[in-house]
This record gives structure tokens, sequence and C-alpha cells, in this order.
């Protein structure tokens, strides 16, 4: 099967190349001479295909598309339900047009060979990162994705964390925040009314976790740590009071400077 795929690619590549040089188009695969940002940096001794590198730039919120077999049932019920909603005497030809769309979304095959090959440098790409121990993680002051391996990601937030003089704590004070701020919203009848303290706590709240981007225009490449507190027990509380302060005190802005022309 490996080898179906490996003549698959060289096959595209050689067309890609032909039809890039009748059209009079220069372009290369090698980030180091483009002439645009990089958008792969590889801070590791493995090396990855172009297919592999083709796949990372389309960046870390691409979604493959769904096969037709995977969603056709769920296409035909929201068809339905959308027929449904218009006047009963063009329902029928509705559901005519829409039943010979679907029959030539299941007869068709145009997308199914690009899709496969897809799917398959997909999954050789994971078990390529899963063998080496490798992890993808963004950069900083860019749209990078930084290809690094775990054991010096761990090694570079344990150097940040004794940087910074962290401390570790032997419980989870969530819980224990989560009583106090509950204790606290109650009491406020007058900035908060009892109908809407039930929406300002997270029901299942939890520690925020540390998400780190790799900060590759200095020197060693350190971390810059990025949090996710949305399901912190004071997020939304937080949130509350912040729109209720910005309406009612004007803070001057304080981090900022006018510049006077000459």
């Amino acid at each position: 099967m490996d080898n179906i795929y490996q003549k698959l690619n060289k096959k595209l590549d050689t067309l890609t190349t032909q039809a890039d040089t009748r059209h009079g188009n220069n372009t290369s695969t090698d980030t180091s001479t483009s002439k645009f940002q990089t958008r792969i940096i590889n801070l590791t001794n493995v090396k990855f295909t172009k297919e592999h590198i083709k796949i990372l730039s389309l960046g870390p919120n691409y979604a493959m598309e769904k096969e037709p077999k995977h969603y056709i049932n769920e296409l035909i019920i929201d068809t339905e339900t959308a027929i449904r909603q218009l006047e009963p005497k063009i329902q029928d030809t509705y559901r005519h047009l829409a039943a010979k769309q679907i029959r030539h979304i299941m007869t068709t095959n145009r997308q199914n060979t690009l899709h496969k090959r897809y799917q398959h440098n997909m999954n050789e790409l994971k078990k390529m990162l899963r063998n080496n121990n490798l992890t993808i993680t963004k950069a900083v002051k860019s749209k990078a994705i930084v290809i690094i391996n775990k054991n010096n990601l761990e090694e570079k937030v344990d150097n940040f964390i004794q940087e910074n003089y962290i401390k570790q704590i032997n419980k989870d004070p969530t819980d224990k925040y989560q009583k106090q701020i509950q204790q606290t919203i109650h009491k406020c009848d007058l900035l908060i009314d009892k109908q809407g303290q039930k929406y300002l706590m997270n029901i299942k709240p939890t520690a925020p976790k540390l998400n780190v981007y790799i900060k590759t225009h200095k020197e060693n490449q350190p971390i810059r740590p990025v949090k996710n507190n949305t399901q912190a027990p004071s997020y939304k509380i937080a949130k509350h009071l912040n729109i209720k302060l910005s309406h009612l005190i004007c803070l001057p802005h304080t981090y900022n400077k006018k510049t006077h022309r000459k």
C-alpha cells in the first residue's frame, strides 16, 4: 500500500512541476529560499517529506473534510428537516431535486483519490511524530508552526518555572476558590440580581492549563506561557465585572502616549 501512495505522490509532483513550467511559474517548496514568512520551523533533526510539510503548512486548525459516506445520512436528515419547513405543495418537488443531488454525491468519485491521499499522509505524519517523540506548537510573533522534541519542550518549561521562582502546591485550590466565589456572588444582591447569579458561575470549573509558544526569534528559543482561563472559577464573574466597570468608570489610558508632529 505504501508503494502505491509513493508512486502516486511522485506522479502528482511531476505533473505539478510540468504545469508550473508550462505557465512560466517558478515555484519552490524550499522554505529557506522563499520570500514569504517561514511557516514551518523544525528544531529537530528529523526530516519531513514535501507532503508532510504541505499538511503542516495548513495550520493547526485545519480539519480534513469527511468522505461522503460518513456524512450522507446526516445530510439526508437535515435536508428532510429543511423541506418540511416549506409549503406542502412544493415539498415533493424539492424532495425530488434533493434526492437527485444526493445520488450524484454518492456516485461521484472526484474527491475520493485526493481524500485518501491526504488521509494517508496525515496518518504517516502522526506516526512519524509519535515514533520520534515530537510535538507541534506555535511560534511567537508569527503564524509559524514549530516542531520540537517533547523532552526539550519539557526542559524549557522547567527552566521557565525555576527562573520565575514558581512553586508547586500539594493540593488543587479550584474547589476552594469556587466556594468562595459562590458565597461572594450570593452576597452581592445589589450588584447582581438573583436570577443572573447562576449564570456567572462555572458549573464544573478546572484549573487553567498551561500552553506554551516558542520564541524562535530569541536565543535558545525560550517559551512564552499562555493560559486558557475560560474554565476557571472566576472567569465569568471577572468578565461580567469588567463590562460593568467599563460603563461606570472612565479609566485613563495610562499606557498610551500621544506623539506631536513637528
